[in-house]
């Protein structure tokens, strides 16, 4: 990469299986042998998925289903998130139809907050909202009969689409 903008942050983190002796377990690719890593890593990774901008994706197969977790914070001004949100989910179910697949459901929870400071000078207070607000996005997908990489490469896309629109 040649000048310009940093690439955009992005975290995967893929579950695999894999046999260990007689016992079978279902981890990260990182996956530490020490028990006493795993609340460390577990503490990393949760304060890694809240980063604003980040996009984390966690992309599963259960039986024919792909299932794809993912999660976007971000910062933003404009009044009505969910529409610009609701938009991007369908154009990835489209896409994802397009390419035969089968969507189970694409969902997102999202959790706004805003902040208010408020200031007294003698007896008077005043209140001054910042327009700035703050949206937490958790995403899940289920979608099936497409490659998993393509599935999650689609939702990935929606939701960096979601990040950029933010951003105007």
């Amino acid at each position: 990469m040649h000048g310009g903008a940093p690439p955009p942050l992005e975290m995967r983190f893929y579950m695999a299986k894999h046999t260990h002796g007689n016992d079978d377990h279902s981890s990260a690719h990182t996956h530490s042998h020490s028990h006493g890593n795993h609340s460390v890593k577990e503490h990393i990774l949760s304060k890694a998925k809240n980063a604003p901008g980040l996009i984390y994706i966690e992309r599963q197969i259960h039986d024919d289903a792909i299932v794809i977790s993912g999660s976007l914070s971000i910062r933003f001004s404009t009044q009505d998130p969910n529409s610009l949100i609701s938009e991007e989910l369908e154009a990835a179910a489209r896409e994802i139809k397009e390419r035969s697949g089968i969507v189970g459901h694409i969902k997102v929870s999202v959790s706004t907050t805003s902040t208010c400071m408020i200031s007294v000078t003698d007896e008077k207070a005043m209140a001054k909202d910042s327009p700035v607000r703050r949206a937490r996005m958790t995403l899940a997908a289920i979608v099936f009969l497409i490659d998993p990489k393509d599935a999650e490469s689609i939702i990935r896309k929606a939701l960096s689409n979601i990040r950029t629109r933010f951003k105007k």
